[in-house]
């Protein structure tokens, strides 16, 4: 056992092998469509030892490619948890904090998936994994019922928790690397583009869909459709009733992510401080599950299924990207790309939407059956995976892009 002491309180985490971690770190409270207030603190000493509770969700649309979980996590509304993971709690390493994806729906940073001991030690530096509101929890647009944004809002009193504290775990609270996929690549471009966001060094934005804003009308739209399917105060639905008014509105959504921040992600904010460096990227067949998606009832991998995947993978997460990429390099910021392109020998869905996951988290073990992983051993994936967490922690460190390898490719910005 290991413990530290924070204002809040004494934590009590456990010793992974050669990496410290606290799980379940309360880093905020709020109460339903609230916007978040410093955690309380508390008496005694708090056991931070097992993974606490991930905000209410459905089960995730693309654990198909990816498995469905080995371990069930407890959901409740009181999520705003984070996990630390350290190899020394002395000392002033990069800060690493993780937003995990999911369509803004699902995932949570204390699932198992995103257990970050393996990148905080191989890399020597301190990963954060945190949760946020998800869904009509974090993304439902009713000023009339509180603030709106309070997932991006979680995120951000993450990010401030982190500056304060980060030190007691032998970090850094001038060198902190926000990076995220999906939603959560989303998620820190919005954060680019938000004001209070000053402890932010370095950003890494992996298979982000960066393709437009969601101004307050769609968002607007998207509450009306789910009071008139909830037929209740969201104050006083029950969190069934809740996720179930969610998924009829994203299963009849026209928009791929009704439930998001209300804002521009590719309205990078200049600031007072220093410009972070950002490092952008997607894979080859990113939108392989998408596609799938659109015909479960049939295998993927036609020749159409192929080219609707280039198509799309383009629309929504490359050329996106790039744009991005170009505005922030106009502005001044150092910005960097990537592709990756490995392709594991058996799967249909190519180098897909979260690939690059199981390289950088947890163990072979966890992600062993991923339909995504089809044929690879785990000599490749370790292989792999040591590239990968060095590519990622160097650039928290210094801010060095990736040089290319046989599978990461670098394009130019142009």
């Amino acid at each position: 056992m290991v413990s530290v002491k924070l204002h809040q309180g004494e934590l009590r985490g456990s010793e992974l092998g050669a990496v410290s971690v606290f799980h379940a770190v309360p880093y905020a409270i709020a109460e339903r469509f609230q916007a978040p207030d410093f955690a309380p603190k508390w008496s005694g000493v708090r056991d931070a030892t097992r993974p606490g509770a991930v905000c209410p969700q459905s089960p995730s649309r693309v654990d198909f490619i990816m498995g469905a979980p080995k371990v069930k996590r407890e959901m409740s509304e009181d999520c705003q948890l984070l996990s630390v993971f350290t190899p020394d709690l002395k000392g002033r390493r990069p800060v690493m904090m993780w937003i995990h994806g999911g369509a803004y729906i699902t995932g949570g940073g204390q699932e198992q998936w995103n257990d970050g001991a393996r990148l905080a030690q191989d890399g020597d530096v301190v990963i954060v994994t945190i949760n946020y509101r998800l869904g009509a929890f974090g993304y439902l647009y009713a000023p009339e019922l509180g603030t709106v944004n309070a997932g991006l809002l979680d995120q951000l009193a993450a990010l401030r928790w982190i500056h304060e504290n980060i030190e007691q775990f032998g970090g850094d609270p001038e060198n902190i690397t926000i990076f995220g996929q999906s939603a959560g690549g989303h998620s820190v471009a919005t954060i680019l583009a938000t004001a209070d966001r000053a402890p932010v060094r370095r950003a890494i934005i992996q298979s982000a869909p960066l393709s437009e804003a969601f101004d307050t009308t769609r968002a607007a739209n998207t509450a009306r459709q789910f009071m008139e399917l909830l037929a209740k105060s969201p104050l006083e639905a029950s969190v069934e009733e809740i996720l179930t008014a969610q998924a009829k509105v994203m299963a009849n959504s026209n928009v791929g992510l009704p439930f998001r921040p209300v804002g521009d992600p590719s309205a990078f904010i200049i600031g007072c401080g220093p410009k972070p460096d950002v490092l952008i990227g997607w894979g080859k067949d990113d939108a392989a599950p998408f596609v799938a998606l659109k015909h479960p009832e049939q295998a993927y991998g036609s020749a159409e299924d192929k080219a609707q995947t280039l198509e799309l993978t383009s629309e929504i997460f490359s050329a996106p990207a790039r744009a991005y990429a170009a505005r922030l390099h106009e502005s001044g910021v150092a910005v960097s790309l990537y592709q990756n392109e490995w392709n594991p020998p058996d799967s249909p869905f190519g180098t897909c939407h979260c690939i690059e996951l199981p390289l950088l988290f947890a163990s072979y073990p966890v992600w062993e059956g991923a339909p995504m992983l089809g044929g690879a051993n785990q000599e490749e994936i370790e292989r792999l995976g040591r590239q990968a967490r060095t590519i990622w922690t160097e650039f928290a460190r210094s801010g060095t892009p990736p040089e290319p390898t046989d599978w990461l490719k670098c394009p130019n910005l142009s």
